[in-house]
This record gives structure tokens, C-alpha cells and sequence, in this order.
């Protein structure tokens, strides 16, 4: 069963609607008026649908409303011929070359008299002949059934434009006759226009015309039913036709403008379909001089234009086609150390703070899939955090849907978070941007301490702290001795326990105020990499400070530290060994585990 619609309120709808609400008072052209039955629909409807690759639609405007699929056809009848007869026979009767002529022309292949191409009339008449079928009912029903699998549900004919085409296509018998004069349609003529007439008169919807492109766009697949239609090379075959083709007389100035493969119909439709990304289908009936919607023509010049959707736009060479992620089970959790109380929160809220981590280029179906992921986030979900460290490349659509996303989210009582190293100020303007994700997760913890009552920044004296806490009374003043008192100013650097004399080495450091970063130096980098971080009530050993990693301790803030050195520790072995017992145990008992991304 197809997915419901979305609503207004849905980023990508939204935008659909600002195309739409855009261009509803373009009022040139006059629907189709040589086929009666065309000339009664009304010219004000206009819808505009957008399907993705999972089935997911999303509409604008009058997209249920049903009207005759006329020539949008072609390309699935072509389709199933190809899979019925194979390319080489249907190459042997119907060519592939753009003709440059109108969709009704007359004009044949010179010296054969082939039609040019499948996808105008000529050459869709041959094509529907071609489809498997001993009768012209069979023809007829496997055409009807063809369509209906392209679309994901049953599908039926206008009777009243079937008799109307009929009664009024001398053209079209014209066509039909040359062709069989010179043997590429074979049989009774009369009986092929009607399997064809048939074939124009079917009833489809903008979401139809959506999923159908999809499916073509997909390999062959309809995303609706997850059904194989044709065979993936089919739809290549059938796209690349579409491509030079589909546009009639002004395929070259869409291609070139537009640059997403189409086919048009004088009902008012055209069905567009961006392989591995998506399908559209458009309607509004008022045609332009060549047969195309006026309407129609200009939200796909405009979708195109301003979302960066063109085939032959430029890609990074070094592009990853890798999926987006979605975190999901158990929670992402930043490398902030933190003290018990602060941990116990944020595990009392794990759907608090979700992470949705993109990779490689962020086109126009990573952004959807994201949307579709906030869309189903648990409501209580205060921050969704867009990890953008593995993207390259981000495309126009994919930032304005993003936008649009950040929008939606702070409506919900939401902020969206990006962990961003390259700093695209044009995506985070409805959001907040960071470096680099650990820093996003930690202000996401901060804020979330913050609204249960408990503040993430205030002093925890080491007298108080968890570590003391556990201490027997007798051991504490021997302690609180042992520790001497560091005092950084915000900015200000000291070196890991590694780098330090022996006996000045510290083993236990503790942070009663402020914030401490461990950074690592990063080849070719402009300033030393952020690797965790620790604020007040933070007990920290060597083993926090791994050598590889930790190149300078830096405090982000004013910070003030206890610390406990080697001599200091030894002194203390000789004196109280029970306390240095207890502080050799003490830190794991109180490690967390930390989840990286």
C-alpha cells in the first residue's frame, strides 16, 4: 500500500507548495482542444508529486485529481516491449534518434520510412504493436497491466476520451497507414490504433506519474510494491531515450536547461525521473505551442535550477556513494568525562539526543532520507544531530531541504545540531554548527543536564566529589593533603603525564572548576585536534592521556585542577598506603563506558 502523503508541514512538501504557489497564477497556453474530451478539464488544476526510492511520496496541490496519461505512456509501453521483444527487435522496427519534429510529425525515417523514435507518435504506435499479445485485447490488457505494475495499483480507462481519441485521430491513422505501407507496423491498422488509443486514454493521478518515474529512476523496481517491473537495463534503455527524446521537438533546450529525463503529454502531464534519485509527475492541462504544459515546464526548470538536480552537474571525483546512518539502540554519547550524577542522567534519557551521520555527497536523497528520520523521531527527542564530517560535496536542494528540516524541528520544540569541520554557513543558519561531533554531543548533554536541574558547569570540590565520597572518614584528610591545587586561565596549555619528569609526572588529575580538552596534533592541520573533554567532577589517571593522542592538555575555560604527582604519591605510599590503595582503585570503579561514533 502506497505511503500516505505527508503533511504541509513536511520540509519537502513545503517546498513542492512553494513551487506550486509560485507559478499557480501562469496563465499562457490553452489545454489540449483537437481531442474534445481534453478541452472540458479544467485549467486551473495543477498538481506536483515527488516520489523517492523507498515509495515515500510527497505532493502539492491537485495530485489525486485523475486525467488521461495520453503520451507520458510512451516510455513505459516502449518498456515493456523492450522486455517482451528484447532491444534488437524493437531497434529493427522503432529507431532511437531524436527527430526535431512535433510529437504528431509526419515525417518519417527518409528512404525506410521508420518511425524516428518511440516516444513520438509514429514510433508509440509501432511500440504498442510490439507488446506481447495474439489479440489487440491481449495487447490492450497487457498494457493496462503494464502500467498498473508502473504505478503500484490498478488502473482504468476513460471510455469517453478512448471514443474521443478514436473518433477524432486521422493524424494518428495517417501515421498508421505509411507505417504499414512500408512494413514496420504489421497486422490490421485499425486494431493497432486502438490497442494505442487505449493505451493514451488510461487514468493516472500526479502520485501515479511519480511512482512510475520512480520506478524507471530505480533500476526498474516500483518502490510502492518493491516489484521488479522490467529488467534494470530495460529502464536504462527506455531512460536514455527519454533523455534525447522525451521533450519532442524541444528535448536539446530541456536537456540543456533542465537536464532530467521527461516525457510530455497533451493532457497537461509530464513525468520526470532522476535515476537513483527519484521520479516527479506534474499536471496541469494549459499547453504551450509545442504540446508541453506551461506550467509543467516551468517547476521542473525551476526545481532544476535552484536544488541543483541537472544529470550532468558536476560531481566530486572522489565521491563515496555511502548511505546515511541513523544511530539507533544504544545511545552515541560524547568523550566528555563526567561525574556519576551527570552520567546517570543522560542514561535516564537515552531518545533525548539522536545522531543521524552522513557520508559522501549530501544530494537530494540523503536529504530525504534525513527528513524522513526526523520525521519519525520520538517526540520527547529535544536535539537531532546531523554528523556532516564524512560529506563532501553538498548539493542546493539537499542544503535547502536541511534548512527547511531546522525550521520544522525548532516548530516541534527540537534544535538541530550539525558537526560540521568545513563550516557551511549557508546550511546551519536554522541550526547550531560545531566543529567537530564530540563538541556537538557535549552541548547537547550540557543542554539536556541543564532542563533535568543539574548544571554541567558548577564547581565540584574535590571534598565532595564521588571519589571522596567513597573514601573511609580516616583516609580523607591524608588525601586532601596529597593533592596540590593547578590553576589554568582559559586558553593556557600544559603537557600530558607523558611528557613530564617522573617524579613531577601527575597520576590523578581532578577538575573541580571549569574545562580541560586533551588535543592531538593532526598532520597538515591549522591547530591541534579535540579528542575529549573534561569539566568539574572529572577524575582523570594516565591511562586517560594516551601517548599517541594527547600531545597538550588545554583549559577551554578558566580551570581549576587538584592534582596528585608521582613523589606526592609516593610519600604517601610510606605513609597511609591504605590511601593510595584506595586511590588505585577508586577511578575505574568510577570509569564510564563511552560509546564513539
Amino acid at each position: 500500500m502506497r505511503h500516505e502523503q505527508r503533511s504541509p508541514a513536511d520540509p519537502l512538501t513545503a517546498l513542492l507548495d512553494r513551487v506550486r504557489v509560485r507559478l499557480r497564477d501562469l496563465d499562457d497556453g490553452e489545454p489540449a482542444s483537437y481531442i474534445p474530451e481534453l478541452s472540458r478539464v479544467d485549467p486551473d488544476l495543477f498538481g506536483l508529486s515527488l516520489c523517492a526510492l523507498d515509495g515515500q511520496v510527497y505532493g502539492s496541490g491537485d495530485t489525486r485529481v485523475p486525467f488521461t496519461v495520453q503520451s507520458v505512456s510512451k516510455p513505459f509501453v516502449f518498456a515493456l516491449a523492450l522486455a517482451d521483444r528484447g532491444l534488437p527487435e524493437v531497434l529493427a522496427r522503432v529507431g532511437a534518434e531524436p527527430s526535431g519534429e512535433a510529437f504528431n510529425s509526419i515525417r518519417l525515417e527518409p528512404g525506410t520510412g521508420r518511425p524516428p523514435n518511440p516516444m513520438v507518435n509514429a514510433g508509440a504506435i509501432v511500440t504498442s504493436s510490439l507488446v506481447a499479445g495474439d489479440t489487440p485485447e491481449a495487447r490492450s490488457t497487457r498494457i493496462l497491466d503494464g502500467l498498473a505494475a508502473f504505478a503500484g495499483r490498478p488502473l482504468d480507462i476513460d471510455e469517453a476520451v478512448y471514443a474521443s481519441e478514436r473518433a477524432t485521430g486521422d493524424r494518428n491513422r495517417a501515421l498508421a497507414y505509411l507505417m504499414h505501407n512500408a512494413g514496420w507496423l504489421t497486422g490490421d491498422v485499425e486494431e493497432q490504433l486502438g490497442v494505442y488509443f487505449r493505451q493514451c486514454s488510461v487514468l493516472v493521478t500526479c502520485d501515479d506519474l511519480a511512482v512510475m518515474h520512480a520506478t524507471l529512476a530505480g533500476g526498474g523496481v516500483n518502490p510502492v510494491t518493491g516489484r521488479r517491473v522490467v529488467a534494470p537495463r530495460h529502464a536504462q534503455h527506455v531512460l536514455a531515450v527519454m533523455a534525447t527524446c522525451g521533450m519532442y521537438d524541444a528535448s536539446g533546450q530541456w536537456m540543456l536547461k533542465v537536464g532530467m529525463p521527461a516525457k510530455s503529454g497533451v493532457s497537461g502531464a509530464i513525468g520526470v525521473a532522476l535515476p537513483g534519485q527519484f521520479g516527479i509527475g506534474v499536471f496541469s492541462p494549459p499547453l504551450e505551442e509545442k504540446g508541453n504544459s506551461v506550467r509543467g515546464i516551468a517547476a521542473c526548470h525551476l526545481l532544476s535550477d535552484q536544488f541543483g538536480l541537472h544529470l550532468m552537474r558536476a560531481v566530486d571525483p572522489q565521491r563515496r556513494p555511502l548511505p546515511p546512518r541513523s544511530l539507533h539502540g544504544t545511545p552515541l554519547r560524547s568523550l566528555r568525562h563526567r561525574p556519576r550524577a551527570q552520567r546517570a542522567a543522560l542514561e535516564a534519557h537515552p531518545d533525548r539526543i539522536r545522531v543521524h551521520v552522513l557520508q559522501g555527497d549530501l544530494d537530494f536523497a540523503t536529504a530525504e532520507q534525513t527528513l524522513r528520520v526526523a520525521h519519525e523521531l520520538a517526540p520527547d527527542t529535544g536535539w537531532f544531530v546531523l554528523d556532516l564530517t564524512r560529506v563532501g560535496r553538498v548539493e542546493p536542494v539537499a542544503a535547502d531541504l536541511l534548512r527547511a528540516l531546522g525550521t520544522d524541528l525548532r516548530g516541534r520544540g527540537a534544535r538541530m545540531v550539525l558537526a560540521d569541520p568545513d563550516a557551511r554557513q549557508a546550511l546551519s543558519r536554522p541550526a547550531d554548527e560545531f566543529p567537530d561531533l564530540g563538541r556537538a554531543l557535549e552541548t547537547c548533554e550540557d543542554d539536556l543536564l541543564t532542563s533535568v536541574g543539574l548544571d554541567p558547569d558548577a564547581p565540584v570540590p574535590l571534598s565532595v566529589c564521588d571519589l571522596f565520597g567513597r573514601a573511609d572518614e580516616r583516609l580523607r584528610p591524608a588525601l586532601a593533603e596529597a593533592f596540590d591545587t593547578l590553576h589554568l586561565a582559559a586558553g593556557e596549555s600544559v603537557e600530558p603525564p607523558a611528557a613530564a619528569r617522573l617524579g613531577d609526572r601527575i597520576v590523578l588529575w581532578y577538575v573541580e572548576s571549569g574545562r580541560l580538552a586533551v588535543c592531538a596534533d593532526a598532520a597538515g592541520a591549522v591547530s591541534p585536534l579535540r579528542t575529549w573533554s573534561a569539566g568539574p567532577g572529572a577524575a582523570l589517571t594516565p591511562a586517560d592521556f594516551p601517548a599517541r593522542l594527547a600531545r597538550q592538555v588545554l583549559a577551554e575555560r578558566d580551570t581549576a585542577c587538584r592534582t596528585l604527582t608521582a613523589a606526592a604519591l609516593a610519600r604517601m605510599r610510606t605513609r597511609v598506603p591504605e590511601a593510595v590503595a584506595f586511590l588505585e582503585r577508586a577511578p575505574l570503579e568510577g570509569a564510564e563506558t563511552v560509546h564513539r561514533p
